[in-house]
């Protein structure tokens, strides 16, 4: 699986808001008002969270004729739901983990696409510590054949050192 930055040249709005051109990560609950009556109060800095929207359009170019596409996002705070093409393909609730959308069904591979994300931090209090809203981490393409290792599917697990170790440490020519 090749990893491709998807980061740029996405557009985020509060609910009922105006959009605005953003590359990501992007916080969008720093951008808000402080509200001193808010139920967060002074753990989250007096913000009191909202719903956001994160739009981006693409094509896939030289990627459309990959057998496999998943979107890797890496965190979205919080109950994140994911659109592709207007098919609802993933709904994350928690937002200090990372998840992947497998996209393969939902795509146009000749032409344009859009994928949308909604992060909802508008429950109070949600939090004892400021978390921001919205995508706060990276975004990746994963493009790649049809059979293929999915990414973190690889675990190496060391189950004891200790025989290796004094094993090794016998067969030095010094003894040591």
């Amino acid at each position: 699986m090749k990893k491709v930055d998807f980061n740029r040249g996405w557009y985020v709005r509060r609910e009922h808001g105006t959009e605005v051109r953003a590359d990501l990560p992007y916080d969008a609950m720093i951008h808000e008002k402080r509200d001193p009556d808010c139920l967060n109060g002074k753990t989250t800095g007096y913000f009191p969270g909202g719903k956001y929207i994160y739009r981006k359009e693409f094509e896939l170019g030289e990627y459309a004729d990959r057998e496999s596409i998943s979107f890797e996002f890496e965190g979205v705070y919080q109950n994140a739901e994911v659109y592709l093409n207007g098919h609802k393909v993933c709904f994350h609730p928690y937002g200090y983990t990372g998840f992947i959308v497998e996209a393969d069904p939902y795509l146009n591979r000749s032409g344009m696409n859009e994928i949308l994300v909604t992060a909802d931090n508008s429950g109070e209090p949600s939090t004892r510590w400021y978390s921001g809203s919205g995508i706060y981490r990276p975004v990746w393409m994963h493009v790649g054949a049809a059979e293929h290792i999915c990414p973190d599917g690889i675990r190496v697990k060391t189950i004891s050192a200790g025989n290796i170790l004094r094993q090794s440490t016998s067969r030095h020519p010094r003894g040591i």
